[in-house]
């Protein structure tokens, strides 16, 4: 069942209706805020430019682990749930960017 979950992120407020629980979320949002705040105190004041920043970074980091993964010759059992939880964060950026 999902549940609403309110934060609050670059200043913009959003609920997010998720199955995960919601401290994790509201540590998610915690993160992206941080991140573009972080990179907005180097110059980028637009929410797009540090939102579409912040989704490099996160891109890379995502790209790194997988590649981590990989080398770590995860089991065939753990490797999926890893790739579906990179996934279903992937996807909560992209809808709350939208």
């Amino acid at each position: 069942m999902s549940t609403p979950v309110h934060v609050t992120i670059y200043g913009q407020h959003f609920t997010v209706l998720t199955g995960e629980d919601p401290l994790r979320v509201e540590s998610l949002a915690a993160h992206v805020d941080g991140l573009m705040r972080d990179i907005a105190s180097r110059g980028v004041v637009d929410s797009n430019r540090a939102a579409v920043l912040a989704c490099l970074h996160l891109a890379d980091q995502v790209e790194s682990l997988q590649s981590q993964l990989a080398t770590a010759n995860l089991t065939a059992k753990s490797l999926p749930s890893q790739k579906q939880k990179i996934n279903d964060l992937l996807q909560l950026l992209d809808d709350e960017l939208k």
